[in-house]
């Protein structure tokens, strides 16, 4: 399947990611905020596994956050709107006012990502999973962005733990987005699933899905069935599952771009008894 971006989030993002590196004045040819464009991908960004609240050499933590989101992002947007299409097929129903939560956030990935997918008025609470000051901050810059369609609200946190939800449990959908986070080699997945536990259970009884994306390589993927075993020990079932390809469109014509995806998807955990 080819994976285009819509028209507002390519503008979104030319205006605030990649003229915002072009036009800066370190820029020139393949230097990027006057690093190589390989060298800022391999070594300043590391694939997109640095720690992007610590300077390299001359360049800012937000400096390193727009270096991702300039090279690692639109790819990652593409993954993210192809495995929501599974979830959300355009003749299927959407969620109604879900609360998202993004894993690994990065520069508000995730919440671009469905935005684009579920229509002209995406309406749902976002909350952004990320360490690293440097990519919220840049996350709410283009959230904040008046080419984002709808009414998408926006909570910032460090860790699971560190974030606080104040509405009392209902019955609201929730979407977890855990995208490239595995790939990190410090991951504890077992940590991961019991914070997510201990957060769903403050929202309340809805149904939840859970979105995991990441590449084909066997090392990044190490921790998945452990994680998978504990999703399906608490009534998580899989909606989709696959390892292939996207195809995308670049400047120098068409791509493939290999990634796994599994859409887990829980239902709502009590069924409220009316009288008759």
């Amino acid at each position: 399947m080819t994976v285009r971006l819509p028209d507002w989030l390519d503008q979104l993002r030319k205006a605030e990611v990649t003229e915002y590196v072009r036009k800066d004045p370190r820029s020139t040819g393949r230097t990027l905020l006057g690093v190589d464009s390989d060298r800022a991908f391999n070594e300043v960004i590391g694939g997109g596994q640095a720690n992007f609240d610590a300077p390299w050499e001359n360049l800012s933590p937000d400096d390193l956050a727009l270096l991702y989101a300039y090279l690692n992002q639109k790819g990652h947007l593409e993954e993210l709107i192809a495995a929501f299409g599974q979830l959300f097929p355009r003749s299927g129903a959407t969620p109604q006012n879900p609360i998202v939560v993004d894993i690994g956030c990065g520069p508000f990935t995730g919440g671009l990502a469905l935005a684009a997918t579920l229509g002209h008025d995406p309406y749902f609470d976002y909350i952004g999973i990320d360490h690293a000051d440097s990519m919220r901050r840049l996350g709410e810059r283009l959230a904040r962005s008046n080419l984002v369609p709808g009414r998408v609200t926006t909570h910032w946190a460090t860790s699971v733990n560190a974030f606080q939800w104040q509405d009392p449990p209902r019955w609201r959908d929730v979407i977890v987005i855990i995208s490239y986070l595995f790939a990190s080699p410090t991951l504890d997945a077992e940590a991961v699933f019991k914070d997510l536990d201990r957060l769903l259970r403050k929202f309340g009884h809805g149904a939840v899905t859970l979105l995991y994306t990441n590449s084909t390589g066997e090392e990044a993927n190490r921790q998945y069935p452990g994680f998978r075993q504990r999703l399906e020990e608490a009534g998580f079932r899989v909606h989709a599952e696959d390892q292939g390809k996207i195809i995308i469109e670049r400047r120098d014509g068409l791509k493939e771009r290999k990634l796994c995806y599994v859409l887990f998807r829980r239902p709502p955990q009590w069924i409220l008894q009316l009288g008759e």
